[in-house]
């Protein structure tokens, strides 16, 4: 392994810690924010779901920016690929917006495209956006589906502490679900970009799985606060609704080698339940922000990636 080939490894894994805590309120945010768990414990769970995530399930994504988005691969436009990640979702954590890593390096394997030259699948591509955009309706509606059929369910158990056992025990479940969705889908991606170059998935999803753990259980008490609070006051019900609608709409993608977000998911699940329960203290600002962030996000990685492949 050459000394370059280590700090690019190196910078994959600072990434990953930087993810880790950016859409370490996709993995639990509804459950702290319904007051269901300790963040200490979701956080622990979702450490354990990430890593197990990539190390699984990540091969899945690993064709999609190379062979997939492009045509060609090289050190250099993994270079390019790396550092505007780096630079995109760093200004996204300091800023505590939650965003879509994958976003940001999908559009930079296009700014890569125009930059060289290199061919660019835009029939793949182009279904990419597709499912960017229908992600947070799909988890909407699967939230709504789910709400009918779990308040029915709920309706007919009398016991109070009961349900308080039940919906702690799962919402304790679903934070390590959708962190390990989160390590299959977004880490997945990133472990793909390496893995072409070094012709092992495997061993690569072991750091880049511990580096995101690490930034979920250490990094990501305060953005976790975004989703998890600010956006709808969150009834047990809700968390578990928009936490489930969430993954599952994720992991479903993640079958068909689709990279999309997390934090849009479960947003989108977040509205599902608020309309099905006709909810309507939703602070508006966080929402224009966390649309801006996802807008941006394909935009500047595009824009950076260009400019240093010039």
């Amino acid at each position: 392994m050459t000394f370059e080939f280590f700090i690019l490894l190196l910078l994959g894994f600072i990434i990953c810690i930087v993810l880790g805590a950016n859409n370490a309120s996709a993995c639990f945010g509804a459950n702290v924010g319904a007051g269901f768990v300790r963040y200490s414990v979701a956080a622990g769970s979702a450490a354990i779901g990430v890593f197990l995530g990539v190390t699984l399930e990540g091969a899945k994504l690993s064709k999609t920016v190379y062979r997939g988005v492009l045509a060609e691969m090289s050190l250099e436009t993994t270079w390019a690929i790396v550092v505007t990640a780096l630079i995109v979702i760093s200004i996204a954590t300091l800023s505590h917006l939650p965003l879509s890593l994958s976003q940001s390096i999908i559009g930079s394997a296009i700014g890569i495209g125009f930059g060289r030259g290199i061919g660019i699948n835009w029939d793949f591509t182009s279904t990419i956006f597709v499912f960017w955009i229908l992600t947070p309706f799909i988890s909407a509606l699967s939230s709504i589906i789910i709400y009918q059929i779990l308040s029915r369910v709920t309706s007919a158990v009398k016991n109070v502490l009961m349900l308080n056992y039940f919906y702690g025990n799962i919402t304790l479940f679903l934070s390590f679900y959708v962190a390990y969705v989160l390590g299959a889908n977004t880490v997945g991606l990133i472990n793909g970009i390496y893995a072409l170059l070094i012709g092992s998935e495997s061993i690569i999803s072991l750091p880049f799985g511990a580096g995101t753990a690490l930034g979920i259980y250490f990094l990501s008490r305060r953005i976790t606060e975004s989703v998890g609070r600010r956006i709808i006051g969150l009834s047990p019900t809700t968390a578990l609704v928009a936490q489930l609608s969430g993954a599952l709409t994720v992991h479903l993608f993640t079958q068909f080698g689709l990279p999309v977000s997390i934090t849009q998911s479960l947003v989108g699940g977040i509205f599902g339940i608020s309309l099905a329960k006709k909810v309507v203290l939703i602070n508006k600002r966080m929402i224009r922000n966390i649309i801006t962030g996802w807008t941006l996000a394909p935009v500047m990685g595009a824009l950076i990636s260009y400019f240093i492949m010039l």
